[in-house]
């Protein structure tokens, strides 16, 4: 796992303190929170994370990103896939450092899909990319009995009507 990551971030370590720190981001081994504004490559860090996890797990599904609506899940999707795609069918960039990097990370999930035979960006499904309230849905199916719904309960856009319901019931 180390070995793959070092020697794609040591150029970036060797840069600025954002590139340093991004480059931290990327060790599986740890847990990070990532604060930055609108524009800073936040969800380009995700999708090199979640490549770095890829390249090391025995089956995708063991990994699972979350965000916070299904338009998010649907964008690092894409560009997992978009990664993916040209990984496989391009040069490696040379003009900017985080493509070549993203690059890199997607050619080694490559390779890691051509040994477990996954054929991920046919079965894009096994890519667990999902809302907070669908992981939880399907926790909740999971165990029927447990989660004590009667029907299995259904994630919604604008839940404010259920946000004053339970202020007014506290």
């Amino acid at each position: 796992p180390d070995s793959l990551v070092s020697p794609l971030t040591s150029s970036l370590q060797q840069g600025s303190e954002d590139a340093a720190v991004r480059a931290e981001a990327l060790d599986a081994s740890r847990s990070f929170i990532v604060q930055a504004p609108a524009g800073s490559g936040k969800t380009e860090l995700l999708i090199q994370r979640l490549l770095v996890l890829l390249a090391q797990v025995d089956e995708p599904e063991e990994i699972v990103a979350m965000t916070f609506t299904r338009k998010a899940a649907g964008e690092m999707r894409r560009r997992v896939l978009q990664a993916l795609h040209q990984a496989r069918t391009a040069p490696c960039p040379t003009d900017v450092r985080h493509k070549a990097l993203t690059w890199e990370l997607a050619r080694a999930v490559l390779q890691r899909d051509a040994e477990r035979d996954w054929q991920i960006e046919s079965n894009v499904s096994r890519l667990r990319l999902q809302t907070i309230d669908s992981l939880c849905a399907s926790l909740t199916r999971q165990m029927p009995v447990l989660s004590r719904f009667g029907a299995q309960p259904e994630p919604i856009e604008d839940a404010s009507r259920l946000y004053r319901e339970a202020a007014r019931a506290t």
